[in-house]
């Protein structure tokens, strides 16, 4: 399974070949050093990795970072040993397993009551087993449930509700995520981006935060629980979210416009590249950007010149919200360099 098989809001994969070409006119080495912040599902920063270039991976949310230690985590891989405990995994059967504490909570929701129960069942036997894995192996086995968890289940591509129609089983099996080699030179966070970049250096940074009002991390909560696995008890509404305060962005919030300065003030690097998209036109007020376009280049060009590039791009919407004309941009800062 490939890295970019996964749904998840904002996924730049359609913009890979605009955002490295972009970023190839400006003849960085291919060892330099690539930075991404707020990394998402990874696959911005793949694309540079598969490229030459050194990379740094960074988001909030741990089951991203779960899936950046699987996929670009440096440690010992025994590929034998792991087919074979997939392969055992998968002749397990829902129907007869007991419940347990992922079923109990998400069965009949998200998933079928028997897929929930193989999950739950699955992400245990991982957890009981991290003593005789390498952490890479660990991390890999989870990935590859958070992949499968997410293809299967009874949404619409996230986690802010479920259907209402009643899940059905699934078949399905798991698969491990394509590594990348183990020579590769990666480092990989989770934490906060604005405290990161006060720690970090590199050649090119790049940010691509969450504007507008949607909290990723209410998109993917059941993911988020299933990879800590730290079972929380208490829950909100019917959706099962869990209470998850610290998790959530200020870039969703009026805080934006502060926080981005704050960040742009504090990297140290050559060039910064920020994509954006202009939403903050939306008719939903959740699609709205908390950040203008004017806010964004302004904050920007105290730190050097800046070069614009877009292309036309369909995002995402909840039903409610008419894109029309909708384009993604890039503001490249060359950092420290101005046109006067």
């Amino acid at each position: 399974m490939k890295i970019e098989n996964r749904r998840y809001i904002g996924c730049k994969t359609k913009l890979l070949n605009f955002i490295y070409d972009s970023i190839k006119e400006f003849n960085y080495s291919k060892n330099s050093i690539f930075a991404d912040i707020f990394a998402g599902t990874g696959v911005v920063a793949h694309k540079f990795a598969t490229e030459g270039y050194r990379t740094i991976l960074n988001d909030t949310l741990y089951s991203n970072y779960v899936v950046y230690q699987g996929v670009f985590g440096k440690g010992k891989v025994r590929k034998k040993l792991l087919k074979e405990i997939i392969n055992e995994l998968n002749k397990i059967k829902g129907e007869d397993l007991e419940e347990n504490y992922f079923s109990n909570i998400y069965g009949g929701k998200y998933f079928s009551v028997n897929d929930a129960k193989k999950i739950g069942y699955i992400r245990e036997y991982i957890e009981n087993k991290k003593s005789e894995l390498s952490e890479k192996e660990y991390y890999s086995l989870i990935s590859s449930l958070i992949y499968i968890s997410d293809r299967i289940a009874n949404t619409v591509g996230h986690f802010e509700s479920f259907l209402k129609k009643e899940p059905i089983d699934k078949k399905w099996n798991l698969s491990l995520l394509e590594n990348l080699s183990t020579k590769n030179d990666s480092e990989l966070f989770n934490e906060d981006a604005n405290s990161l970049v006060k720690k970090i250096k590199a050649d090119i940074v790049y940010i691509d935060p969450p504007y507008n009002a949607r909290q990723y991390i209410n998109f993917y909560h059941v993911l988020e629980n299933l990879a800590r696995w730290e079972k929380p008890t208490e829950f909100e509404g019917k959706s099962m979210k869990f209470k998850r305060d610290e998790l959530k962005s200020g870039y969703s919030r009026s805080t934006a416009p502060l926080l981005f300065e704050d960040l742009i003030n504090n990297i140290n690097s050559k060039l910064i590249v920020v994509s954006y998209n202009n939403t903050y036109k939306a008719g939903s007020t959740s699609s709205v950007n908390k950040i203008t376009e004017e806010q964004m280049i302004n904050i920007l060009k105290k730190k050097g010149r800046v070069i614009i590039k877009e292309i036309p791009y369909k995002v995402f919407n909840s039903g409610k919200t008419e894109l029309k004309g909708h384009k993604e941009l890039l503001y490249i800062c060359e950092v420290n360099k101005w046109d006067y």
